[in-house]
């Protein structure tokens, strides 16, 4: 399908030039295509935006639905791996669906608590189930998912930037920085949230 080949070259380009060389002329050039065949499927480069920002969100979501976990926290951890894989061996996609400024995409809160994210609802849904069988503190799940995806973000955004000095360094940094980013929701035996234990709970009161 036409579409379909234009599409791939948007890809290519995005992937070749990032978003500095991607235009409706140079996608119709590199498929061959005359900028009017262009027109009849992408109005705009916005149009290209979203699109590639959308495929980038269904390989993401992809991603997620394939978690497999019975324990929230533990699907949580599984969340943060899928998502440094996703970044680190589909770098492109990561870019499209979390960095692109593409003009559909969604916006806290109102898309997230509308269900237009099903990433964010199955996060939201497993922030919940840890609220409610007691492992997390009562928060809002929707900015406890908010505050997650940040602090994932932030760290492939350090990443991308030459921030770490080596992969695995990096790697190491992530997942313990994540396993601090849960710390914060939890409740620890004491019931004080954020793991402070008996010290940390006293602390807490004053």
């Amino acid at each position: 399908m036409t579409r379909d080949r234009l599409f791939a070259a948007a890809r290519e380009i995005f992937e070749r030039e990032g978003l500095g060389g991607l235009s409706v002329r140079a996608v119709a050039r590199h498929a061959g295509l005359s900028p009017m065949a262009m027109y009849r499927h992408f109005a705009d480069k916005d149009a290209l935006l979203d699109a590639l920002m959308l495929d980038g969100f269904a390989a993401w979501e992809a991603r997620v639905g394939a978690i497999e976990a019975e324990d929230p926290l533990e699907w949580l951890r599984r969340l943060f791996s899928a998502y440094l894989d996703f970044a680190l061996a589909d770098p492109h996609r990561f870019d499209a669906a979390f960095l692109l400024p593409a003009r559909g995409a969604r916006k806290y809160p109102e898309d997230f608590l509308n269900g237009r994210s099903p990433a964010i609802s199955m996060i939201v849904a497993r922030i919940k189930q840890a609220i409610d069988t007691g492992r997390f503190a009562p928060v809002e799940p929707l900015d406890a998912a908010l505050t997650l995806a940040a602090l994932a973000q932030g760290y492939v955004t350090m990443q991308r930037a030459g921030r770490f000095g080596d992969e695995a360094y990096f790697r190491h940094s992530f997942t313990a920085a994540c396993e601090r980013g849960l710390a914060l929701f939890k409740i620890d035996p004491y019931g004080a949230p954020g793991g402070r234990g008996a010290h940390g709970a006293a602390q807490h009161r004053k």
